[in-house]
């Protein structure tokens, strides 16, 4: 810093001073540095109000005496980075322009000093509050508006289709707030000249939309949305609908009720999904954490739904018949917490459901059922440390043989799992595994079969970020390991009468290794699978499959790449055996920095399956394609980029054993798109 004379002089002993008079001239000695110091340098204010705009000029003035007498150099510096060269320098100081528009909120901003022998001043900090006006905090929009307009100019005869296809599409993103408010919209948008290719059944449709508004702890959101985390009732999907809550000032929690359709569904004239009676469900949710710290915390969460869904009868002989109408509604309850340290987690869960599974008015009552899950996972390992990172997890779940949700209708009902699991790192070593045991037919109903699946798998890796010491290693280059075991086991414990038992094991292995060096990358890989069926209803087989390939990258303008695989299967008891290879060959090349581009991809599959006693087949597969792009626009700002793309498909199939089946067929398009990216009011930095 500056050297400033001493603020006060030594007076002569005339008294001892009390307590107030020695707190009172420490308080003046701070008022008269702090003052002082900030005399050093000064930070203009606003024209318009307390606040700065996003492209507002900064101003600094710096006094004529503040700068140290050592020899150095000043540095401004915005949210930690320097902007010195950017800065324009005055005789009083700096004026800053912001390149780009600073985004909406607080902002430091420091003037420094570094002196070549190692010192550093703070010559002066400041605070910068940015928004767009005193009523609106912020306002931003983003996205990308595509065309894309094709011609077919060349084709083998039997391609079909619209010589001329235009297809568009785009995604935005906006958002305003104030200081207790946020308004905020996400929109994607669609558009096709071909309308047997457009979602809905339009040319021109909104697929998807949310629209979401925040007043202080309260909100409303419309359109596609997550309504609530995945659970045993809800599947954690986007759904439409309408859902509004609150925070609740008790144990930081939230409520929140919505209605949404049951089943998804696209498109504008779709609406909110809450429209149609038989397609819509209603629910709420309550939270709490009644404990939350830096050590332990606990969330409990209720949530409940009903509705109704529609699907059609496939069992009606009358292609014109009404659909089924399903009602149905189910509730629970949750328990997740971190204990002891939050190196223990456990979620409990309990659910029951009432579903109408002919359909309303159908001749059957709804059934109830009730499913539950348990988790528990120990994660003892301190951050920070180089010992051995390991986790343990238990988990079981259970689905009633009658639950279903209308939120969650794809769970697997009549089920029990149980499953162990583990991960562990060390170093460039990574290790993970399971075990886990489903049974099905839960009631043991003698209709259907009692069975049992097993499946287990082993994992490990190996990642070195630096070449191997070893001369020989170094050759092959930066290498990555990795071995990874798998099996399962699905067995009846009882089959009905007239039914095929289930008795199938499978197993599996894989070994991959990896090298990357410089400008040179190369894998090798095998992996090894068995089939055995113990009904003999099909026949046992063995599929090893062998991989190589290696890519070239001879610089950031051109790379290659080549690959190969031969899957050989054989079938011990028919004394059988077929083979398949497939080939790739893939380049890249910019010939134009920024302009003009070009790829080149072909594929060759042959496969020998002469003797396969399920499906013989004999036949190759070449297929090629070819691109040259040619940017003739850069998209900058508010201005589209325009593109101009010439491509060549082909593809040749050749049927050795039914050589009617032979295919050679090949396409040529020319292809405009012009990007236009949608940005206000600018790039954020």
């Amino acid at each position: 810093m500056a050297r400033f004379p001493p603020l006060t002089t030594p007076a002569p002993k005339r008294r001892a001073a009390t307590p107030f008079t020695l707190l009172l001239c420490g308080w003046l000695m701070l008022s008269g540095a702090h003052a002082i110091a900030q005399a050093d340098a000064r930070l203009a204010p606003s024209e318009i109000d307390s606040f700065f705009q996003p492209r507002e000029p900064l101003r600094i003035t710096l006094a004529a005496d503040a700068l140290p007498a050592d020899p150095g150099q000043l540095s401004l510096e915005l949210d930690g980075m320097d902007v010195s060269a950017l800065a324009q320098r005055r005789t009083e100081g700096w004026v800053y322009v912001p390149v780009r528009p600073l985004a909406p909120g607080h902002h430091e901003l420091r003037l420094m000093f570094y002196g070549d022998q190692g010192e550093v001043h703070e010559l002066g900090y400041w605070s910068v509050e940015v928004r767009h006006s005193s009523g609106l905090r912020s306002a931003h929009v983003d996205g990308q508006l595509d065309l894309a307009l094709s011609q077919r100019v060349a084709e083998s005869e039997g391609i079909g289709g619209d010589d001329f296809r235009a297809q568009g599409g785009g995604h935005l993103e906006s958002e305003l707030s104030g200081d207790r408010w946020t308004l905020s919209s996400n929109l994607d948008l669609m558009a096709v000249n071909d309308r047997a290719l457009a979602i809905a059944d339009r040319r021109v449709d909104l697929a998807r939309f949310q629209l979401r508004g925040e007043f202080d702890r309260y909100h409303l959101a419309l359109g596609d949305q997550q309504l609530t985390a995945a659970s045993l009732i809800q599947d954690g999907f986007e759904r439409r609908g309408v859902s509004t809550g609150a925070k609740l000032p008790l144990w930081d929690g939230t409520a929140s009720i919505y209605q949404a359709v049951s089943r998804q569904t696209v498109g504008l004239d779709a609406g909110l999904g809450t429209d149609e009676e038989n397609n819509r469900m209603t629910g709420g949710r309550l939270t709490f954490w009644p404990w939350r710290s830096d050590t332990t915390q606990v969330m409990l969460a209720g949530e409940h739904l009903s509705g109704r869904v529609s699907q059609p009868d496939y069992g009606s002989l009358d292609p014109n018949a009404d659909p089924l109408v399903h009602e149905g509604d189910a509730w629970n309850l949750t328990l997740d917490g971190l204990f002891f340290q939050r190196q223990l987690r456990v979620r409990l869960e309990q659910a029951e459901s009432e579903y109408d599974f002919d359909g309303m008015d159908q001749g059957f009552d709804p059934e109830q059922g009730d499913a539950w899950s348990a988790l528990l996972v120990l994660d003892p390992t301190v951050s920070g440390t180089d010992a051995l990172d390991w986790r343990l997890g238990l988990e079981a779940r259970k689905m009633g043989t009658w639950f279903r949700s209308l939120a969650n209708r794809h769970a697997p009902a009549d089920k029990k799992l149980e499953r162990a699991f583990f991960d562990a790192t060390k170093d460039k070593w990574t290790w993970d595994g399971h075990y886990a045991v489903e049974q099905s037919n839960l009631t043991e109903d003698d209709r259907y079969a009692i069975s049992e699946t097993r499946q287990w798998q082993l994992g490990t890796a190996y990642f070195d970020y630096d070449l191997p010491e070893n001369p020989l290693l170094t050759l092959l280059g930066q290498p990555t390991y990795s071995l990874n075991l798998g099996g399962t086991t699905l067995k009846d414990d009882y089959t009905p009468q007239g039914y095929l038992a289930n008795d199938l094991k499978t197993r599996r292995a894989e070994l991959t290794a990896a090298f990357s060096k410089e400008q040179l990358q190369w894998s090798a890989g095998i992996h090894y699978d068995t089939l055995e069926d113990g009904t003999d209803w099909q026949p046992d087989n063995r599929t090893r499959a062998t991989r190589l390939d290696a890519g070239w990258y001879l610089n950031s303008d051109y790379n290659f790449y080549i690959g190969w695989e031969l899957q050989h299967t054989t079938y011990p008891e028919q004394n059988l055996s077929t083979d398949r290879h497939i080939y790739s060959f893939d380049a890249n090349a910019t010939f134009v920095p920024e302009r003009l581009a070009g790829s080149f991809s072909m594929g060759l599959n042959q496969i020998s399956a002469r003797d396969d006693p399920f499906f013989a087949q004999w036949d190759q597969t070449t297929y090629l394609n070819a691109n040259l792009n040619w940017r003739l626009r850069e998209a900058e700002g508010h201005r589209p980029g325009v593109e101009l793309i010439l491509s060549i498909a082909r593809n040749d199939y050749r049927d050795q054993l039914v050589l009617p089946n032979s295919v050679n067929s090949y396409q040529a398009f020319i292809e405009l798109r012009t990007h236009l990216p949608v940005t206000y009011p600018g790039i954020q930095p």
